[in-house]
Parts: structure tokens; sequence; C-alpha cells
């Protein structure tokens, strides 16, 4: 979704506050990770995900068309991790599952330590 929408979608859920006063939210939200990430600094939001930065080595590529060896240099990267409640709420069968398997598991510890 794209600024103008989701400025759009947050001023239809509050009469309150103007479509003006919500596009000043998401810049300074926006600003404030992009400053971040220029420090070199981890952005977390809770509940949503963590912003960082990854470095890439510098490493000996190829040029597709002509499958010469290309030098590429080290360069740095912004990288998101969904936080664990929106990973739930995107994926709600996966964590059954692992909340099964978890639960499968503490139980066969358990079984192990009575035997033993």
């Amino acid at each position: 979704m794209i600024k103008s929408e989701l400025v759009q979608k947050l001023a239809e859920h509050d009469p309150h506050l103007s479509r003006h006063d919500f596009e000043k939210v998401v810049d300074a939200i926006l600003r404030a990770i992009r400053e971040g990430l220029a420090r070199g600094d981890r952005v977390e939001l809770r509940g949503f995900g963590t912003f960082a930065l990854r470095k890439h080595a510098a490493r000996i590529g190829c040029n597709p068309r002509t499958k010469d060896p290309v030098s590429v240099s080290e360069k740095v990267v912004p990288a998101f991790k969904a936080a664990k409640e929106m990973h739930q709420r995107l994926n709600p069968t996966s964590l059954r599952q692992q909340n099964r398997k978890a639960a499968r598991a503490s139980k066969a510890d358990i079984v192990r330590y009575v035997d033993a």
C-alpha cells in the first residue's frame, strides 16, 4: 500500500483528525525509520517488526549477458523482520502447528524424566 492510500485509510477510521494530520504522522514515522537506519541503529516497531541494516561482503559476480566475472563491492542494505505478533496474524495455521510440536516435545521430555 502506498503512503497516500495508508493516510486515506487512517483518516477514514478517525473523524477527529484530518487527512493532513495523518499524513504528518506517517511522514514522521517513515522519517524516524530512515534516520535511524542512516545512523546504523536498529528500529523496532512493537507488534509490527524490526528494521535493521545487513552487510553484504564484496564478491565476484557474473555478468548475465556476457558471463564475464564482475567485481561487486561491499554494500549495506536495509532488512525487515516481522514481529512474532505480525507473523502469527499472517500465518495463523503454521504457528498452531509449531505450538503442537512444542507441546509434544515438552511431553516427551517429561516422560523421559519420569522413566529415568
